[in-house]
Order: structure tokens, then C-alpha cells, then sequence
């Protein structure tokens, strides 16, 4: 395989992902619904393979065209010389006008910028959550309920909801209590418990700090729309293997017809609220249907993490043995 060859592959597949990649998650959905584990790890690392694709674009293409130098007679050996040496190909370059240093510098400026983005996400998120954690504290008393410990919320309304473990996990409100049953209880204290244990408010922090200035690649705006949905039915499956359908069922339609928390959207928090997963629980999908679409998404995402790895490694390989 040529550079050329490569480099038609990388821009090829990250057009294809980024556009055609929402309308292959949704046929893929009521396959993906039946394995909630797998669609998690197939949206969050389908987001860092395009990720990693769309910065091995400049250094690939560093590869395949030359141009202008730009920087001092010295810099310039030194770069075309750690060009040479992660170059694994043989291709002639073509002459254009695009000196190749901004091909490498650009990306590299992007990951930084990104990188920034990240951080302050981070902090912002962490903030907020901060805040979620005294807001819901200050009108709680901790309880133990069905072997789990939580924070029993002063509130008429009825709610559940999961903070991470060490901000406070589990909080419930007396509303809740009041109308839901031993049974629905139990389900929503396991499905709140399944969250904690599967890390879902770490892989939620993590996939939104990362697509936070990336929501405009299609592909990435519908992997995190739906991967909340997702984590809500790993953790609905969990609940109804502890507890069963009919409770937990009943938990959701009780919740999603009473009401929600009062004020605004509470941050760092992941809901068990809403009837729209019941259709799933009562009749889950069967047979086949969107396993094409599946295979076909997990075959090009795949793709093209093999692609950036083929541009990333023999970078990476000569800077770690000096250009030699």
C-alpha cells in the first residue's frame, strides 16, 4: 500500500464515519439495545478513533506532498530528516505550495488547543457537580435502603438520581419513597447502584469533555446523544436481573409520570427518570435486525484506528530513537 493509497483511505473514512455514521448508529440500535455493554465501548472508542484519524490526517499527508521550506536551513534538516525516518514508504512527493512543517504543526496545535479544552471541561464539569452534591446534601440524611447506603432528600417530588460515590452516589427522594412500592424501590436502588459500579458517571465525564468543541462532526454529536441512552439500559439490565421487569417497569413509569427534581438540571447527575425505556424492557427487540449496521460501524471504526495507528506508531517510533 501506498502513501497515496493511505492517505486516500484516512480521508475517505473519516468523511464516510462522520457523515454516514448517525444514520448506521440508529439501524444498529435495536441490536446495540440488547448489548448495551458493547454499544458503550463502540460509541466511546468510535469517538476517540475519529479523533485520532483526524489528527494523523496532516502527518500523513506530510508524507505524500512537499513543498516550500519555511523555517531556517537548520530546523529544516532536522524536519525533513524525522520525516525520512517515519516515512515507511517510497512514494515520490508531489510539489505544492503547502510548506509540509504546517501539515505536522497544525494537528499538533489542535491536539493542544483540545487538550486545553479538556481541561477547563474537566473543571467546569467538576464545578458543577460540586455544587449538585451541597445542593442535594443540605436537604438529605443518609439511610440505608435495601442494602445500599444513600441520601434520603427532603423533597415532595419524586426523583432518583446518582451522584459519583465520593460526592455523595445515591440519592432518593422522599417523594420517591412515598409512591413507589418495596418492589419498584428495590429495582431503582439497583438500577442507581449498577451505575456506580460500571463507572458510568467516569465514562459521561470523559467522552463530554472530549467532544465538547467536536459536536459539529455528525458522528460525534450522535454517539453522545446516545450514549446516555445506553448507560440508562446497561444499568435497567442490571435492575432487572437483581429485581425484575414488572418492578422495574413500574419504578419508570411511576417516576416519569410524577415529576422530576425541583430547579434546574442538576449537574454530575444521572437520572433513573422516564417511561421511554419501558417499550425495551416489555418487548425488547429480538432476531437480528440492526446486526448488519452494527458489524458494519464496529468493521469501519476499526478501520479506522488501524489507519491512524499506521500514521501515529512510526511517528511516534522515530522520535523515541532520535530520527535516526
Amino acid at each position: 500500500m501506498t502513501a497515496r493509497i493511505l492517505a486516500a483511505l484516512l480521508i475517505l473514512g473519516l468523511v464516510l464515519t462522520a457523515v454516514a455514521g448517525p444514520w448506521a448508529l440508529r439501524r444498529a440500535s435495536p441490536v446495540l439495545m440488547r448489548l448495551p455493554r458493547p454499544a458503550i465501548g463502540l460509541l466511546a472508542g468510535g469517538i476517540v478513533a475519529w479523533v485520532l484519524a483526524l489528527l494523523a490526517l496532516g502527518p500523513m499527508l506530510a508524507w505524500v506532498v512537499s513543498g516550500p521550506d519555511v523555517l531556517p536551513s537548520g530546523a529544516a534538516q532536522v524536519c525533513r530528516r524525522c520525516l525520512a525516518a517515519a516515512n515507511p514508504f517510497t512514494d515520490i512527493p508531489v510539489d505544492t505550495v503547502v510548506p509540509v512543517v504546517a501539515l505536522l504543526a497544525l494537528p499538533t496545535a489542535g491536539a493542544l488547543l483540545h487538550a486545553v479544552s479538556i481541561i477547563v471541561e474537566a473543571r467546569r464539569r467538576h464545578r458543577g457537580t460540586l455544587r449538585t452534591a451541597r445542593r442535594l446534601r443540605a436537604r438529605s440524611e443518609p439511610r440505608r435502603l435495601h442494602g445500599h447506603a444513600v441520601l434520603v432528600a427532603d423533597d415532595p417530588h419524586p426523583f432518583a438520581l446518582t451522584l459519583p460515590r465520593r460526592h455523595g452516589g445515591i440519592v432518593i427522594s422522599t417523594g420517591a419513597l412515598d409512591v413507589l412500592d418495596p418492589g419498584e424501590l428495590a429495582a431503582v436502588l439497583a438500577h442507581e447502584h449498577a451505575h456506580l459500579r460500571q463507572r458510568h458517571h467516569l465514562i459521561t465525564a470523559v467522552v463530554a469533555t472530549l467532544t465538547r468543541r467536536l459536536r459539529w462532526v455528525p458522528l460525534i454529536a450522535a454517539a453522545e446523544a446516545a450514549l446516555g441512552h445506553y448507560l440508562e439500559i446497561a444499568a435497567d439490565d442490571t435492575a432487572r436481573r437483581q429485581v425484575g421487569t414488572p418492578a422495574l417497569a413500574g419504578a419508570l413509569l411511576t417516576l416519569g409520570q410524577n415529576g422530576r427534581p425541583q430547579g434546574a438540571a442538576l449537574a454530575g447527575a444521572l437520572h433513573a427518570l422516564g417511561p421511554n425505556r419501558i417499550h425495551h424492557l416489555v418487548r425488547p427487540h429480538t432476531g437480528m435486525t440492526g446486526a448488519i449496521a452494527a458489524v458494519a460501524t464496529a468493521c469501519c471504526l476499526t478501520a479506522l484506528t488501524l489507519l491512524a495507528a499506521a500514521v501515529h506508531v512510526p511517528y511516534v517510533l522515530a522520535v523515541l530513537t532520535g530520527c535516526a
